[in-house]
């Protein structure tokens, strides 16, 4: 239902005191009548008022009623008490004579603005001299009348004092220097670089006319400006250190720092600047041609890499999807004519091409750190030696493995099946460095208070090192961009490594490659440590045969035939199974009396997604496990690097027996 008596004040801002003050005054009693009445030029205009972060005030007709925002309250100084609603002339009243005249020309249609004009202010309880920029301009209807007046106000007072002290002291310095400065003047006034003369305080002292030709300025508009005034944002902290550096006496070279030029836009400078006593001098030349080349570079190069990454994208898949089609497609021929032999074999073709397909996809979201990760306690010494005799069949006769564990490892917070793919990509990639065999070296060891770019933390190191060809610097460089392989096509994504540095980074590490041509490779996976509670290590999922027992499951899946599938084998394997295609249809089901003992629900649904659909089931049922199934979630759990209690995750595409397994795993609570 419809709020039926609309806020009058809905467009002044809900969190500004001087907001507060309009709300509360009783405009029935003033010219302008109550909030009603007003027109809609004067409510825009001071919902924009408050919008401004500059100083700005408002008088409105009839009877000239004052207005101002926040921004302008530490101006007004003892004018603020009762300054809301009052008139423009009696709130100004000490310097009407100074600005009346502005006012009567905003009034008649016209705007002004008068450069540091001079105010005789009372405003902390004595009289001083102040200097201000005002610009008036008239406020106009919805049919052009002008209905009052708005200003803009800053004030100048501590510029034009230090231009004046500056003007004194050039004037002073050249009577001093006079003749003996002439010809360092001619190349001063012709240059086509920057020259500034600045004090140790980082101030203008001078400049030289390259100024106004380059950025538009005159040596009287900046004033004292402090320099980093007209530094951007971004890179103030660069001159910050580099006034610093000046500040020991020692020299600045090849500072490059973009400046404001008048009109607001930004050009690119290369500084060189040296102390001299009280003074710095400096000497900025114009990069900004050569800057907008590397742009255009770099652009060049980005496009590169896009065509490497879906040309690549468009081999392995078409290759994967060939294998599948052409699997199915003999399966189903044989079928048709009551030929059933060798079709477990191109059945078993098409399921390893998933698996590869599955693999190609988690190595693409591991490379962009946009998988969930399923974070817990891990031993890096168990992983190791849990792969041994995985890895020796695959690394083959001719190479030797060799584990090298430190015993007092710290345990790391981790997903421990990412970090078991990341290893073997690591050993495979190692073996394939040494086709005429060698030694495959995988090591553990913790290294206390190391910095690898994030600030000093103890982290746990597994490298894997080989005795084969080794890389290049220029290799090393590109080593972990996506589709990058020095492999011949069809021997390699080139997604191994990208994955490797993407999944370490996901979890707060990084990856490092050690290597010289002709004297091997050495890759480490640098993770956090865990100084967390120790948790139970890490354990694969049993994938023997579960019964259900009749216990039921909440299944939400959107996609019909993974929805229909997952059901299928569910309830051959004893469960009783709920499904739904979306969460509002999943919560309805709640209300029966029959409570479920599991929820199996898809991330990416429409509308509710998974994670909230779990959240809210979660309120009614507080100890019900939770397995998610899932190609890519990494919005839901942006903001969660590790899973709640009782949760799992199962990434698709998945096995249904690996379902199965999950749900018995979590139902059991075996589930770390």
């Amino acid at each position: 239902m419809s709020n039926q008596f609309p806020d009058p004040f809905a467009f002044l801002p809900d969190d500004s005191s001087t907001a507060d003050e309009i709300r509360a005054f009783d405009w029935s009693r003033s010219p302008l009548g109550p909030v009603e009445a007003w027109s809609p030029a004067l409510r825009a205009m001071l919902a924009t008022m408050f919008d401004s972060p500059q100083p700005m005030f408002v008088s409105a007709e009839p009877g000239g009623v004052f207005f101002f925002n926040d921004a302008c309250r530490a101006l007004l100084g003892r004018r603020v008490s009762g300054a809301v609603g009052g008139r423009l002339d009696e709130v100004w009243v000490d310097v009407w004579d100074d600005i009346s005249t502005h006012v009567a020309r905003a009034m008649a249609g016209e705007g002004s603005t008068r450069r540091d004009l001079p105010l005789t202010m009372t405003r902390h309880g004595f009289v001083e001299n102040t200097w201000w920029t005002l610009s008036f301009a008239p406020l106009r209807d919805e049919r052009g009348s002008v209905i009052g007046v708005y200003a803009f106000t800053n004030e100048t007072t501590s510029a034009v004092r230090s231009g004046m002290t500056l003007r004194e002291l050039n004037a002073s310095l050249e009577r001093e220097i006079g003749a003996r400065t002439r010809e360092r003047d001619q190349i001063w006034a012709i240059s086509p670089d920057l020259y500034i003369v600045m004090g140790r305080d980082g101030r203008y002292r001078n400049i030289n006319p390259a100024w106004q030709r380059d950025l538009g300025y005159e040596e009287s508009d900046l004033g004292s400006m402090a320099f980093g005034e007209l530094v951007h944002p971004d890179d103030l902290d660069r001159a910050r250190d580099a006034m610093a550096q000046l500040l020991e006496g020692d020299t600045v070279e090849d500072l490059e720092v973009r400046l404001r030029a008048r009109d607001g836009s930004y050009r690119w400078f290369a500084w060189t600047c040296v102390p001299d006593g009280e003074l710095v001098y400096g000497m900025g030349r114009d990069v900004q041609r050569r800057r907008d080349m590397e742009d255009q570079l770099r652009h060049a190069q980005k496009l590169e890499a896009l065509g490497r990454l879906t040309g690549g994208i468009a081999h392995d898949f078409n290759n994967i999807l060939g294998g599948i089609g052409g699997a199915i497609e003999i399966v189903s021929e044989r079928i048709e004519s009551g030929r059933l032999e060798n079709t477990r074999r191109l059945l078993d073709a098409a399921h390893g091409a998933v698996n590869r397909a599955a693999g190609l996809t988690h190595r693409l979201l591991a490379y962009a750190r946009q998988q969930a990760l399923s974070l817990s306690d891990v031993d890096a010494n168990a992983i190791v030696r849990g792969l041994d005799l995985l890895l020796r069949p695959l690394l083959g006769e001719q190479v030797v493995l060799e584990l090298h564990m430190q015993p007092d490892l710290w345990r790391t917070l981790s997903d421990a099946s990412q970090l078991e793919s990341a290893i073997l990509n690591l050993a495979i990639n190692g073996r394939d460095a040494m086709p005429a065999g060698g030694t495959l070296c995988i090591s553990t060891r913790n290294e206390p208070a190391r910095n690898i770019g994030t600030g000093p933390a103890d982290y746990v190191v597994i490298s894997v090192a080989d005795t084969g060809t080794g890389m290049s610097h220029a290799v090393i460089e590109k080593a972990f961009d996506p589709f990058f392989t020095t492999k011949s096509i069809g021997q390699g994504t080139g997604l191994g490594l990208s994955m490797v540095d993407g999944f370490a980074r996901q979890t707060g590490g990084r990856a490092i490659i050690e290597s010289e041509p002709g004297k091997g490779s050495t890759v480490s996976l640098w993770l956090p440590r865990h100084v967390g509670k120790e948790e139970a290590p890490h354990a694969h999922i049993d994938h023997g045969p579960h019964h259900g027992g009749g216990r039921r499951v909440l299944l939400v899946e959107d996609e019909h035939v993974l929805r229909s599938l997952a059901r299928e084998v569910l309830e051959e394997a004893g469960y009783t199974v709920d499904d739904h295609a979306d969460a509002a249809a999943a919560l309805g089901s709640l209300r029966t009396p029959s409570a479920p003992d599991i929820l199996v629900t898809d991330i990416g649904l429409p509308g509710m997604d998974g994670r909230q659909l779990a959240q809210s089931v979660r309120e009614a049922l507080p100890d019900l496990p939770v397995l998610f199934i899932t190609g890519y979630a990494w919005e839901a759990f942006a903001d969660a690097p590790r899973l709640p209690p009782g949760c799992a995750i199962l990434g698709k595409p998945f096995s249904l027996h690996a379902l199965v397994g999950a749900v018995a795993d979590l139902i059991d609570g075996t589930n770390p």
